[in-house]
């Protein structure tokens, strides 16, 4: 025999893929391992959340993720034609496309026909909004609020702090919330939209409850009528298995209870933190956390648009590429359409599904809501979502992301520099 690798044949022996037997041993540890990884990260996670005080937890809830616009708005739209007693809705954007008229028309026929139909909109997400639209809707019966309108003898012009929430509530019973708004852009080809990936939740069980209890604390600070409670919070069973946490920053100014659940998780990770996020542009107690995962062996990504429709944003967020890299931090672009996500699994039991974007503008100055869900089964769901996505990315290379043009870093520097004012 010909000394090396191979017999003096010459044929090079072929890797043996494993067997599907072997495939789903392998499967079953991976997954006893994770369970065995939830024994350390929820006990250690919970009690940091009840050190800071930030939310409840919630049982018997039934969950069902919407990773496209068209199976969400399908859904919103069975819902709430469904609707008999009352219907809750505060959104960002409510634009006067066709999709946005659809839902308008369909809330003017549920309040004609007696449904109590509420609405806030927040004023600066609804500039490009016709008045029409909303005009139309007060004269059909729903009640409609506007969030922060303009006031030019306050401070900034009360343009600051703003409602970023994406909140549905039908019945009391049934609630959607996460990164969607209302227009044609976050539709895909059954609605004629402009097909963003973005994804949203729908909630059944108790936890809408708390949904509810945060739509109508900020429904009165705004000024809202008084309304039949009975309408809103009717006893619910519990729906399903999913234990699910609530959260939602503004609240409570001292402490900022999504970016405190983001810490906490990353900070107690042992395996993986998957993180897609539209406007990604993190504080220090963030950016350093995720750092050290890196280093301590996690399998650390963070997915991030290539196409913005906020460019100045993602500028600045494109500054950090290079710390991130260095530090073993693998960093994805999706390239199909712009993304709008807001979504995170951390060891495959922590998730979250929201409004909240990784920034200071979230974080200190926006009315954010977002669901924690610490279930495994729902956390392997938002992983194959995740690995799903990654086949639309591009992976930035060190290497590569080096050559970059001495202009783009500078707009770069120059956006990081700014970032407190986006």
């Amino acid at each position: 025999m010909r000394k090396g690798k191979y017999p003096v044949t010459g044929k090079r022996r072929r890797e043996r893929r494993p067997k599907r037997s072997d495939r789903r041993a392998l499967s079953l540890i991976n997954r006893r391992l994770k369970k065995l990884t939830a024994r350390f990260f929820l006990p250690r996670f919970l009690r940091e959340m009840k050190r800071l005080k930030i939310g409840g937890l919630t049982g018997g809830n039934r969950l069902k993720l919407l990773a496209d616009g068209d199976s969400c708005f399908r859904e919103i739209i069975a819902t709430i034609r469904k609707a008999k007693k009352s219907i809750n809705l505060e959104t960002y954007i409510f634009n006067s496309d066709a999709l946005g008229w659809k839902i308008a028309e369909l809330l003017m026929e549920k309040s004609r026909a007696g449904v109590e139909v509420n609405c806030i909109y927040d004023a600066i997400g609804c500039i490009g909004t016709s008045p029409r639209l909303f005009s139309a809707l007060r004269e059909a019966g729903v009640e409609v609020l506007e969030y922060n309108p303009f006031f030019p003898w306050r401070r900034y012009w009360n343009l600051s702090s703003r409602d970023h929430r994406k909140i549905i509530v039908v019945d009391g019973e049934i609630a959607f919330i996460g990164g969607i708004n209302i227009g044609d852009d976050y539709a895909g080809r059954h609605f004629d939209g402009g097909n963003w990936r973005d994804t949203h939740l729908k909630v059944q069980g108790p936890a809408v409850r708390d949904i509810q209890f945060f739509f109508l604390e900020n429904w009165y600070r705004q000024g809202g009528a008084i309304i039949d409670n009975g309408r809103h919070f009717p006893h619910i069973k519990e729906a399903g298995k999913k234990l699910l946490m609530v959260i939602s920053d503004k609240a409570r100014r001292k402490v900022r209870p999504i970016r405190e659940s983001y810490i906490s998780a990353i900070e107690n990770a042992h395996h993986s933190i998957y993180i897609t996020n539209a406007y990604f542009i993190p504080d220090g107690r963030i950016y350093r956390a995720l750092i050290r995962a890196a280093r301590r062996g996690v399998d650390v990504r963070i997915m991030l648009p290539e196409k913005s429709d906020v460019p100045i944003v993602q500028f600045a967020s494109r500054y950090l590429y290079k710390r991130y890299l260095k530090s073993g931090v693998r960093v994805y672009e999706y390239t199909r359409s712009v993304l709008h996500a807001k979504t995170a699994v951390i060891d495959g039991i922590w998730s979250t599904v929201g409004s909240s974007n990784i920034d200071r503008r979230s974080f200190r100055k926006n009315l954010e809501i977002n669901a924690i869900i610490l279930d495994q089964e729902f956390g392997e769901i938002m992983e194959r979502q995740f690995d799903e996505d990654l086949r639309h990315c591009v992976e930035k290379r060190l290497d590569e992301w080096q050559r970059r043009s001495a202009m783009l870093f500078a707009l770069e520097w120059i956006m990081y520099r700014f970032r407190n004012y986006l």
